[in-house]
């Protein structure tokens, strides 16, 4: 397993490294590679649909092993495993980086994606 440089901020910035790992590496090259990958696939394809509030609480709320498997499968369909934070900004400055903003920041930020 590659090692990174520093130790992560948060909890999903560990995942996605690890995610990165698994797939750079050639552990899971494709989607069948992923452990039960028809239900992730399901899985993922919910909560890729999902407003991005939700996608948030429901990310928090899976284990680690689950929330792997999909930044995995973010990872090979995406070419990242950042993509459930692609349309809010301030999501993922607090989910990954571990930065917390202001409440009117947080607006300015999800508008710039707009």
């Amino acid at each position: 397993m590659l090692t990174s440089a520093a130790t992560p901020r948060t909890r999903f910035a560990g995942l996605a490294a690890r995610a990165r790992n698994i797939v750079d590496s050639g552990l899971c090259n494709r989607t069948t590679d992923v452990p039960d990958w028809i239900a992730r696939l399901e899985q993922y394809t919910h909560l890729a649909a999902a407003p991005a509030a939700d996608r948030r609480a429901t990310l928090a709320i899976l284990d680690d092993a689950t929330v792997v498997d999909l930044l995995v499968l973010s990872y090979l369909r995406h070419g990242t495993p950042y993509a459930p934070w692609a349309d809010t900004l301030a999501g993922f400055a607090e989910d990954v980086l571990g930065v917390t903003t202001w409440a009117q920041l947080h607006g300015f930020l999800d508008a710039s994606r707009r």
